[in-house]
């Protein structure tokens, strides 16, 4: 026959194992809430995630016109920048004409060469 050691032994052991399963549990529950509190809450502000990956909504639709107006001006911009030099509004009859690119070195013996992301452009010492 156990005695009462082995009795307290076995109901303690056994409320442990109990205990943890029990916490495990309740602990994967309420992550469980969390997640699906925060998954509400991105789908209230659009974005929605599922085992298939995520769809953002979006309440702006491009139709043909929009998307041609959208390119023209990103064409623009593009050209308005690549013009060099720029047309300034100082006065000064300084301008460089179309030259090639050894030329550009050697175009005014005052100025100054810097190399800005693999470009290489001259700065004449007239503006400073």
């Amino acid at each position: 026959m156990a005695s009462w050691i082995d009795i307290i032994a076995f109901l303690t052991t056994t409320i442990l194992f109990v205990g943890t399963i029990f916490g495990i549990v309740l602990i994967a529950k309420r992550l469980s809430a969390a997640v699906q509190n925060t998954k509400q809450s991105l789908q209230n502000k659009g974005i929605s995630i599922s085992d298939k990956g995520v769809s953002i909504k979006t309440s702006k639709r491009f139709d043909r016109e929009n998307y041609v107006d959208a390119t023209q001006r990103g064409i623009i911009k593009v050209l308005d920048a690549s013009n060099f030099p720029p047309s300034g509004t100082d006065g000064s009859q300084h301008h460089l004409k179309s030259k090639s690119s050894s030329d550009l070195l050697s175009a005014d013996n005052g100025s100054h060469s810097s190399k800005i992301f693999g470009i290489r452009r001259t700065h004449s010492g007239a503006s400073k």
